[in-house]
């Protein structure tokens, strides 16, 4: 599912550039959990925003679901993160105008389907993960851990391949972070997704996750 092979990213130019990751390799097999850990500037969130299509590797390969990412352009990168990836940040990242069916909804709004399959989807997955009775609810009026639920909705709606889940429970207390914690591992096992949690919690890759990469100055342990 997912394979790197001497990967890098270096930002800048001569004296003032930055290694962030270096000839960082894996495989990664479909259906894996896989924690990225390590403490912060340890290169983690790079990896993850390479394999999220965010950015393009300096050197290098990275192939996911069969495409060579530095290899596309960025219209294909796009459609790869609509088609294949799905997000969970610690911060939510939700529309705060909007309502939790429509921040749902818009990965979906985004690949062009039509209403009433996107209602569809929506509403199942918001059923699935405990939220269906806050459709119409703003992020403003919901607990942390309802919108980290919301969030996780939003990133299971479009059915990814691949979940990236980066420090998902950073801004949630114990017991609320465990709760979604489950849900997360629960969904990414019924839907056959591939996940990759970004954490610099020991515990929470030991309980969750069955391969821990671990990640030191830019270069992979």
């Amino acid at each position: 599912m997912i394979s790197a092979a001497r990967l890098s990213k270096t930002y800048g130019t001569g004296s003032t550039a930055v290694s962030a990751l270096v000839d960082v390799s894996f495989a990664i097999a479909a259906g894996e959990r896989v924690a990225i850990l390590g403490k912060s500037g340890s290169g983690k969130s790079t990896l993850m925003n390479l394999i999220g299509g965010l950015d393009v590797p300096s050197a290098g390969t990275l192939t996911v679901a069969g495409r060579e990412l530095g290899a596309i352009s960025r219209t294909q990168l796009a459609d790869y993160r609509l088609a294949c990836v799905g997000f969970v940040f610690q911060s939510f990242h939700l529309i705060p105008s909007q309502t939790v069916e429509e921040n749902v909804g818009l990965p979906l709004v985004l690949a062009k389907v039509g209403v009433s399959e996107r209602k569809r989807r929506v509403r199942e997955v918001l059923e699935a993960v405990g939220m269906s009775h806050r459709l119409g609810h703003k992020p403003t009026q919901l607990s942390g851990g309802e919108r980290q639920r919301t969030a996780v909705a939003r990133a299971i709606v479009g059915r990814p391949e691949v979940l990236l889940a980066d420090e998902p429970t950073g801004n949630l207390d114990s017991a609320t972070a465990g709760g979604v914690m489950d849900l997360l591992g629960d969904q990414v096992q019924q839907r056959g997704m591939t996940l990759l949690l970004v954490t610099h919690d020991e515990e929470l890759a030991r309980r969750y996750t069955g391969r821990t990469i671990r990640m030191k100055d830019g270069r992979a342990e």
